[in-house]
């Protein structure tokens, strides 16, 4: 399977775009959800527990591996060191700026909606940020992917310090996951880290205890990153588009089933184990195979927009859910109007946010966005963009 240097594919935009926006509802569900979240509605909605299965197994995974893509076709012609550069302007202002200024008002809502704390939003930034709450630990909330993903380029730089290590890794990931391979070795993969891993750690979002998180997302982060420059792979994710889909829909109604006895999903097994991992990789299968046949050209002014606003959307989008929760609970909504309403003014809040810190330059860092100057140098020179968040 030889590899490519065409540069990359408005799909994988696309389904970046697509897969983000997914989680922004995804979240607005977990105010209802029948288990705790940081803000819960008076209303609590059993289904969503069934519902939520729907995604559970590949939204995620599904961003790790289109984050690993993108990390490949952006570094395809920079050295190591550049692309460390990059990654660290990308995502450490962001970071940094979202742990002191946009998780702290989700923090304190938090608490004192549980009843655990009762002063001021400054009472409490200042409490996190002392040497007693460092020892607790500060919380990260949504911005665990962030740190996720920058750890794991990290690695993928070290790869590209290595080129023979690299081509080799690459070659022999490209031979063990040739035809059916690919359809069915991480299936196999991805139910083993779940069998292994999961009753153990489960998904804490610690960086240093996640160790079935790692063994997932960093799993298919590399084969992303690994694959992405082998125009095979992509043809064999199209050839067996059909056979992904219909084991997907297969694997669904059997997950929600097994899910209804007893211990549900959460007790583990193997036959439990592998359903999930067969569902999650059939799915993510079916999404780049028929991604890639055909919307893989499918550019235009309303992607280049919504891929220059994903990411500062992810990065304002929880702080602005948490908040509006905990301002409509006072007026007792019926669900069906609150829901709703929490999805536009998050949607729509994310929006604005985005519209304003594209405009004021200093702001733009803070948010992931590159400097105008360098925005428009990097268009010019490279019309793909899909850059990991």
């Amino acid at each position: 399977m030889p590899q490519t240097s065409a540069p990359r594919r408005a799909d994988i935009d696309w389904i970046r775009v697509a897969a983000f926006g997914l989680l922004i509802v995804y979240h607005v569900g977990l105010v209802y959800a029948p288990w705790d979240w940081h803000v819960h509605s008076p209303h609590t909605i059993e289904p969503l527990r069934y519902a939520a299965l729907v995604t559970n197994p590949w939204r995620l995974t599904l961003l790790f591996l289109v984050s690993g893509v993108a990390l490949r076709f952006m570094s395809r012609r920079l050295t190591a060191g550049a692309v460390l550069k990059a990654r660290f302007a990308r995502l450490a202002p962001p970071f940094l700026f979202g742990v002191l200024v946009l998780v702290p008002p989700q923090a304190w809502i938090e608490a004192m909606d549980k009843g655990s704390f009762n002063q001021g939003l400054l009472a409490w930034w200042l409490g996190e940020f002392s040497p007693q709450g460092f020892a607790v630990g500060v919380p990260l909330n949504h911005l665990w992917f962030v740190l996720y993903i920058a750890v794991y380029s990290l690695i993928a730089a070290a790869l590209l310090a290595a080129p023979p290590i690299l081509a080799a890794l690459e070659k022999g990931l490209a031979w063990l996951l040739r035809g059916w391979g690919l359809f069915l070795l991480p299936m196999v993969y991805l139910a083993f880290a779940r069998e292994r891993l999961f009753l153990t750690y489960g998904l804490s979002n610690h960086l240093t205890t996640d160790w079935y998180n790692h063994a997932m997302s960093f799993g298919v982060f590399g084969l992303g990153f690994l694959l992405a420059l082998n125009e095979g792979v992509w043809k064999t994710f199209e050839r067996l588009r059909w056979p992904f889909l219909a084991t997907a829909a297969l694997a669904l109604p059997y997950m929600l089933w097994l899910e209804g006895q007893s211990g549900g999903l959460g007790a583990g097994g193997l036959l439990k184990d592998s359903v999930y991992a067969i569902d999650q990789w059939a799915t993510i299968g079916a999404v780049l195979g028929f991604a890639s046949k055909h919307i893989r050209h499918a550019d235009g002014p309303l992607l280049r927009y919504l891929t220059d606003a994903v990411f500062p959307c992810y990065l304002a989008h929880q702080t602005l859910l948490v908040i509006f929760a905990y301002a409509l609970e006072p007026y007792a909504m019926p669900a069906e109007v609150e829901a709703p309403l929490l999805v536009m003014l998050t949607l729509g809040g994310s929006l604005a946010v985005y519209e304003v810190v594209r405009r004021i330059e200093w702001m733009r860092p803070l948010w992931g966005l590159k400097p105008r100057a360098r925005k428009a140098a990097a268009v010019a020179a490279e019309p793909a963009r899909a850059e990991a968040a």
